[in-house]
């Protein structure tokens, strides 16, 4: 129930913030979405569940999927964690348990086996972890290793191996070993941090428990990990000694290649480095590794040249050595795993306790094959019992689960004496001793060790069963009792039937008892020895012999077993019973069973060996001979190497650390540097940034620089001082002011396109704003003339029809004024600007506004809007019967809404759209400035960047140039060296070297000193590196890259300013046609009604026919303009101006509120369903033929109105009175076409272009925005190329370049101390980086 509340608290969290953010923007109905999800959610956790116990009743034998595998072992461990606390997990895990009882195929299954458990067991068990737990706890085991075998590439299951290993067996370093193994399979990201931060927990934990004393013993993963770590470190020796060896070779040819010198004085200080690393880890592993740090020693003296640390860390390893020598007898078997059996010099095997080979011999060395006569072969996979004598094999086995369930180590590292059973059946005393190793499969091998006896009396070995009978004996018993082992095979033979006067309780645990063997007994008279070892059998009847008897003992029955007796012969005997000739043949047999075995150590001169005994096999196992460790005979060794210090002499050199100083120049300075100044006066000045003028230096600074040159140490801070080169520094500077630059230039470019694309949208909505207000000026106009025709009563309307129309008008010249309003306040409130023209317009007084009759005043174009709006609200509250084409407040708007004003607003959209397009072009000339300026900039950074990195270069190649001033002998000196360290070190020699110089060293380092005063022919030297062309080339492409982004951004301005420029024309004509047509409806009308009224400043008859003229023009200009356009224009714009002019515009029209589709489709006889440009033409038609009846009735009373009309229109008496000719032309407003042109004005033209101006300024917007989101994209994306170049290429770049100055720097330290001080370019350099440090 848990799993499911917390699914479906999870599934209400995601709809939530699913809800918050989408709900109601891209999608409608969470809260149904969640209640259809319960079920499913539910329904997924149960199966889920039901999932789990199909794992449980898994055939683990059957299964294929690791996956599988996985879920089950989780889900395993959580029942595991949780069954205490939960009965339902208990019993899962006992149904877990009868499963796999019934499934496993294997004898050995971990819930079948009743034997002991093992050591880990046994510890495990100490935790209070019950025999269930471990048992599941061991199938996990058994589970993991069974399909990592079949699945070794599945991360997944090898991790949680891993864990396994960490936590539950607490065997670190096999877990940290599996992490290693992992890391090669490729793991996914997550995976690698797991892998990463458990590598490193494991790593530290173990670095601080095994630090331990230097009598510490370590684990065995530990040491097994330490001698990997050896030969890690001998072989990263080997290969910086063979850098070296090529640096100097290298340097001893007639043209050195500098470029190549640096490159292996770069690899020569990645291998020091590698090599420091691999010392540190050696050290936190342990303390104790004498023979590491020896190593270490002698390579730093002989190839680092670094003699003060090298001594100090060869004395260190003497003591450690000393120290090793005492404690070595405490630990005998070096041993730590099956594969390092055959690297010791003693009889050794490997001795198995797993449940299916319980004591089987699993490994053994060639020295226990050459004691015991077998073959290797012969003893792999057999019981050690074979090698037990067979009343000790009774209960060996015992013993050994004893000590498995006891886990005592002390008790089986006591070395003992034994009786080892040879391949001939005779036994052989030894002593033993025993070490517990640890496996990899989590069981024990118990490693026992043999050491023969050391004898210097005739003896012999038998032992006995609890009857007394003998049942087995030493070879020795031969000769000296006569019997062999065929004899107490055939028959039994007691031993009282030898030795009559025997009685066990007088000799039993006691010492020097004698007891005498009958010769005349009947075993030994017919033995067929006798004769070769009794010369004068008459004259011996008894031998006697020293006896000692030790009971065996059964421990865990608690009864005596049988008895071990030893007999040597008394003092004094064996010279009388034997002859000289029988003596004479013993010692002939036992000269043959023992081999000198010795090793060579040519630094002493010396062999170290002793003799060993061969058994009964005669092959001899090498590995006894050349063993690393050479453990022979601790205590005859531990001697010979005490006889050896002794008679070592050492050479002591009594001047070492003296020096002489003088007061010379008011200074006291050394002797040498007194010689030295007057040697290297006459060598040759070589030009260099390093040479400084030293004249100058103070005695301090002289004093300083002295010092650097006498210690190692002193000179090795100075060389590595971590101070960046000044170079670096203005390199870095540079960098820095060219990122600021890209930084600024981008960001400007950026938010300044944001801010000048923002205007352009602003000025777009200004045109509309514009286009607005002509438009509600002369709705505002229409209006007021209808209202007027109202009161003449031109409308041949009933009394409520009027009444209504009436209503009708007023409310839309009230909706006029309120838009009307908004737009002059919009275009007031906006403080952009565009030009001088709309800056004098809005803020001159510049427009001539009639105010009555004969009285005008000057307003700019917001005030004189203001003037109408004011009089529009005063007429539309003045009662109807007050509006006569005399009143001045409706004068006042026809007058100036047909003359001044209109003619301004014309202006002021012509204005805005001239506005745009210089703005425009503006735009593009700050973006062309913005590219010329990056590309200059970037230019002059680019000339610095190359100098500079030319600098670094000529600074590195002045570096390595200082070599060349090391004369041949001395390269030839130092490349000898290394040579004869890596020969040694191949060789594998051990001796330790030395703090002194040999004579024959000294003479060389004598002649080489007098060598290095003389004078020096320089080389020539050639320069491969193309290092600093590569980054020459790199920074040049990032700038060209950073160019390029300027240019993409001045390519995508300028395309969309373009596209601007050339669409503003269409947006003029588009804003300018809406207000047009009406214009020219409305001055038709006012003609109608008072033609002595001028329009547009003239006559009105001849403006208005001017104007009918002109509607074609501004169509067909609206037509080409679009034309032009159609290739770069938005696809919605386009595709709106073809719904509207040459398709059915009537759906537009009925979204946009403005009309009926079925009333826009019959209108006109369906000219509107045809499309817009068919109805404005038609439109035109229309007024064009109103006019030529006006010229018809105009002036000519006498026309027959019926015959002019052609039935179009009907006569009214509209003025009462008989003047025909206003009679006429107030009928005008009544014909059909007139009305029909008043219809489709107010309605069609005015939705029409309303609805594509608003689209046109929408489109517009789009690209701009669209352009916008381009510029944001690349603008991001170059960003992060900047952040990418300062900080994965440039840093570390600058880190890099860094390191391979302070690297050529520290080449230096290849040269000897000696040499230095004897070439003056090389201490001039030095000289430099002190007083460089000090400033």
């Amino acid at each position: 129930m848990s799993s499911i509340y917390a699914a479906l608290m999870l599934w209400s969290a995601l709809l939530m913030c699913f809800s918050y953010y989408l709900e109601d923007t891209i999608f409608h109905g969470t809260i149904y979405a969640w209640f259809v999800g319960i079920p499913l959610i539910t329904f997924a956790v149960y199966k889920k569940e039901k999932y789990q116990y199909d794992l449980l009743l898994m055939n683990i034998n059957k299964a294929e999927d690791p996956n599988q595998i996985v879920l089950l072992t989780n889900y395993i461990q959580k029942l595991l964690s949780r069954y205490q606390t939960n009965q339902h997990f208990q019993i899962m895990l006992d149904a877990l348990i009868e499963v796999h009882k019934n499934t496993c195929q294997k004898e050995d299954c971990v819930f079948r086996i009743k034997k002991q458990l093992n050591q880990r067991m046994k510890k495990l068990k100490d935790e209070n972890i019950s025999q269930r737990d471990y048992q599941i706890q061991q199938l996990l085991g058994e589970i993991y290793q069974g399909f990592i075998r079949r699945h070794q590439n599945n991360v997944k299951l090898r991790i949680n191996y891993a864990f396994y290993l960490l936590d539950f067996l607490k065997q670190k370093q096999q877990s940290l070993n599996e992490f290693n193994q992992i890391e090669f399979l490729s793991p996914s990201l997550d995976n690698e941090f797991i892998i990463f931060r458990y590598k490193k927990i494991i790593e530290e934990e173990m670095n601080i428990m095994q630090n331990e004393s230097i009598n510490g013993n370590q684990d065995i993963a530990s040491e097994l990990a330490f001698q990997n770590n050896m030969r890690q470190f001998q072989n990263k020796i080997e290969r910086a000694t063979l850098m070296h060896m090529d640096f100097w070779s290298q340097l001893q040819e007639d043209s050195p290649d500098l470029g190549k010198m640096n490159e292996i004085g770069y690899k020569i200080n990645l291998a020091i480095l590698q090599v420091e690393d691999l010392w540190n880890k050696m050290q936190k592993l342990t303390q104790n590794l004498p023979k590491a740090m020896r190593l270490y020693a002698k390579f730093i003296i002989e190839v680092l040249q670094d003699k003060d640390f090298g001594e100090e860390l060869l004395e260190k390893s003497k003591m450690l050595q000393n120290q090793n020598n005492k404690m070595k007898n405490k630990q005998t078997i070096q041993i730590f795993s099956s594969d390092d059996i055959n690297f010791e010099p003693l009889p050794t095997l490997l001795v198995q306790t797993s449940s299916d080979k319980f004591a089987q011999i699993c490994n053994l060395n060639l020295s226990l094959c050459n004691l015991l006569g077998y073959q290797k072969t012969e003893l792999l996979n057999r019981k050690i019992n074979l090698l037990i004598p067979q009343i000790y094999a009774k209960f060996h086995d015992n013993y050994l689960e004893m000590f498995l369930q006891s886990n005592d180590q002390q008790k089986i590292s006591k070395e003992r004496l034994i009786y080892v059973k040879l391949k001939s059946g005779y036994i052989m005393p030894c002593y033993l001793y025993m070490k517990a190793l640890q496996s990899y499969d989590e069981n024990i091998l118990i490693a026992a060790q043999f050491r023969t006896l050391r004898t210097f009396k005739t003896g012999c070995y038998l032992i006995l069963d609890s009857d007394e009978a003998i049942e087995c004996i030493s070879s020795s018993c031969i000769c000296n009792l006569f019997i062999d082992q065929k004899m107490i095979s055939h028959r039994k033979i007691y031993f009282h039937e030898l030795f009559p006067n025997y009685n066990r309780n007088e000799y039993l645990n006691k010492s020097g008892c004698v007891i005498s063997l009958n010769l005349l007994s009947n075993i030994v008279q017919n033995s067929n020895y006798l004769q070769y070892y009794i010369s004068d059998l008459e004259d011996q009847t008894q031998i006697l012999f020293q006896i000692q008897i030790t009971e065996i003992q059964n421990e865990h029955l608690d009864q005596v077993m049988g008895y071990v007796i030893k007999l040597e012969k008394v003092a004094n005997e064996y010279s009388q019973i034997l002859s000289p000739d029988v003596q004479q043949q013993l010692v002939i047999p036992n000269s043959s069973l023992s081999n000198f075995q010795f090793k060579y150590f040519p630094a002493k001169g010396l062999y170290l060996g002793e003799n060993q005994d061969e058994g009964n096999s005669a092959r001899v196992d090498q590995t006894v001979i050349w063993e690393q460790s050479s453990r022979l005979s601790e205590e005859t060794q531990a001697e010979k190497k005490e006889k050896v210090e002794e008679v070592k002499v050492e050479k002591i050199n009594y001047a070492e650390g003296i020096r002489t100083l003088k007061l010379f120049d008011n200074r006291i300075q050394d002797i040498e540097d007194i010689r030295m100044s007057f040697t290297e006066s006459d060598e040759v000045q070589h030009s260099s940034v390093f040479q400084k003028n030293q004249d100058n230096q103070d005695d301090f600074e002289q004093g300083r620089t002295n010092n650097v040159f006498r210690n190692r140490k002193t000179l090795n801070s100075t060389i590595n001082d971590q101070q960046r080169p000044k170079v670096i520094v203005y390199l870095s500077w540079t960098i820095n002011i060219l990122m600021l630059t890209v930084l600024t230039l981008s960001f400007t470019s950026y938010f300044l396109g944001l801010q000048l694309f923002e205007n352009v949208q602003n000025s777009l909505n200004l045109i509309k704003y514009a286009s607005q207000r002509n438009q509600e000026c002369t709705q505002i106009v229409m209006n007021i003339q209808n209202l007027e025709m109202l009161r003449i009563g031109i409308w041949n309307l009933t009394e409520s029809e009027a009444l209504q129309y009436e209503e009708e008008q007023r409310m839309e010249l009230n909706n006029s004024i309120f838009e009307l309003k908004d737009a002059n306040k919009k275009i007031m409130l906006n403080d952009l600007y565009i030009n001088e023209q709309i800056e004098e317009l809005h803020s001159k007084s510049v427009i001539n506004v009639r105010i009555s009759q004969n009285n005008f005043a000057y307003y700019d174009l917001i005030e004189a809007t203001q003037q109408i709006i004011s009089k529009a609200l005063i007429v539309k509250d003045k009662p109807l019967n007050n509006l006569t084409l005399d009143d001045e407040d409706a004068t006042f708007i026809t007058y100036n809404l047909h003359n001044g004003v209109i003619f301004q607003y014309r202006n002021e959209t012509s204005q805005y759209s001239l506005g745009i397009q210089d703005i425009s072009e503006n735009n593009i000339n700050i973006f062309f400035i913005f590219m010329i300026v990056a590309a200059s900039s970037f230019f002059i950074l680019l000339l610095i960047l190359i100098i500079l990195i030319i600098q670094i270069n000529q600074i590195q190649e002045q570096i390595l140039q200082l070599f060349m001033d090391i004369p041949e002998k001395t390269v030839k000196y130092l490349y000898n060296k290394s040579e004869n360290f890596i020969s040694n070190l191949q060789v594998g020699e051990e001796e330790e070297v030395s703090s002194d110089f040999s004579e024959e060293e000294q003479d060389e380092i004598k002649e080489l000193s007098r060598t290095l005063k003389s004078k020096r022919k320089k080389k020539i030297f050639k320069n491969t590196n193309q290092s600093h062309r590569t980054q020459i080339l790199v920074i040049t492409f990032i700038l060209f890259a950073f160019q390029g982004y300027f240019l993409l951004n001045y390519f995508l301005n300028q395309v969309t300013y373009n596209n601007i420029k050339q669409q503003i024309p269409e947006l003029n004509v588009t804003a300018r046609c809406g207000s047009y047509y009406r214009l020219v409806d409305n001055g038709e009308r006012q003609l109608f009604l008072n033609r002595e009224e001028p329009i547009l400043l003239g006559d009105a008859y001849s403006v208005v026919m001017n104007n009918i003229q002109l509607n074609y023009d501004v169509d067909s200009d609206l037509h080409q303009e679009h034309a032009k356009n159609s290739e770069i224009m938005n696809s919605d714009y386009y595709n709106t101006f073809q719904q509207i002019f040459m398709l059915n515009p009537c759906e537009k029209f009925f979204e946009q509120g403005f009309t009926t589709v079925e009333y826009c489709e019959t209108f006109a006889n369906g000219s509107i369903q045809q499309g817009m440009a068919v109805a404005i033409a038609r439109f035109f038609e229309n007024v064009r033929y109103i006019m030529t009846i006006y010229d018809m009735f105009y002036g000519h009373p006498e026309v027959n109105f019926s015959v002019a009309a052609r039935g179009w229109g009907r006569f009214r008496n509209i003025t009462q009175n008989s003047d025909n000719v206003t009679n006429y032309i107030y009928n005008l407003n009544n014909f059909k076409q007139t009305k029909e042109s008043r219809v489709m004005q107010n309605v069609f033209i005015k939705a029409a272009f309303r609805y594509l101006l608003d689209e046109f300024v929408k489109t517009l917007k789009s690209d701009i925005e669209m352009t916008q989101t381009q510029l944001l994209a690349v603008f991001i994306v170059f960003e992060v190329l900047i952040f990418f170049v300062y900080f994965i290429v440039w840093l570390p770049g600058e880190i890099k370049m860094t390191r391979d100055i302070q690297r050529t720097k520290g080449l230096i330290l290849m040269i000897p101390l000696r040499v230095i001080q004897k070439i003056k370019t090389i201490k001039e350099f030095i000289s430099f980086l002190v007083h460089s440090q000090d400033k």
